[in-house]
């Protein structure tokens, strides 16, 4: 039974649903992609239980095509659920949404992730260098065993690895040793870090650039993405080497 789920996995399932919300205009005929959406919507709205906000959106979406066609109407139960859900699920699994030019808060988006206490954290970054050891490192005080997984970026290298160097000679300090590879040539292209090799956050740009440019994201992989993308990258781990 969906209602099952854990609030944070309902969670993620009702951001994705919003996120991936059709325009709905009015007067138009809805076609397969629209319906299987308004289905997906109402089994996940019925999982989560709140009758009301179920009897709401199935009202909105009988009303769809006729004079009383309002999108707003139909969203709002699913803002309603999600509003719910957020307040029952801990802060550091909702993940988190940062608009253009809110580098602060893309920080803070990070650093919620990584300094959880923890076996094990892997970092994922193609366009990886030096700032991970001053903005991310220090405060992994709670993990056992970090590892940073990035792409061979000649302007950047260097940096990195006289970073990576610094910080593991630097024995004053509770933070353990950093290991960091390079993939081989072509295989990296996801930003991730994965929490104890099942439990994963997709990052929508370089951590170096959240959020500088354009609106930047910070999402909970589901159950079985998460399991997946850490198999491969395990995998890939073995196959890259050490900075030099």
């Amino acid at each position: 039974m969906m209602s099952s789920l854990p609030p944070e996995q309902l969670l993620l399932m009702l951001q994705g649903l919003v996120r991936d919300a059709p325009a709905l205009p009015s007067g138009e005929r809805l076609g397969e992609t629209e319906a299987r959406w308004l289905g997906r919507a109402d089994a996940l709205l019925s999982a989560f239980g709140q009758v009301n906000q179920v009897v709401s959106f199935r009202v909105a979406r009988e009303n769809l095509g006729t004079i009383r066609h309002d999108r707003n109407s139909l969203m709002q139960p699913l803002f309603d659920a999600l509003s719910h859900l957020e307040l029952l699920v801990p802060a550091e699994l909702q993940g988190a949404f940062i608009r253009a030019g809110d580098t602060w808060n893309g920080y803070a988006a990070l650093v919620q992730i990584v300094q959880r206490e923890c076996k094990s954290l892997f970092i994922v970054d193609p366009y990886m260098d030096a700032s991970v050891f001053l903005d991310l490192v220090p405060h992994m005080v709670a993990s056992q065993s970090i590892r940073l997984l990035t792409a061979r970026q000649p302007p950047l290298l260097p940096a990195l690895v006289a970073a990576s160097n610094k910080w593991n000679g630097t024995k004053d300090r509770t933070t353990p040793d950093v290991e960091t590879r390079l993939a081989p040539s072509g295989r990296l292209h996801d930003r991730l870090i994965i929490v104890d090799g099942n439990d994963a956050w997709l990052v929508s740009q370089s951590l170096k650039d959240i959020a500088k440019k354009s609106p930047a994201s910070v999402t909970r992989a589901d159950v079985e993405l998460a399991k997946l993308k850490a198999a491969a990258y395990d995998e890939l781990w073995l196959e890259s080497r050490p900075v030099a």
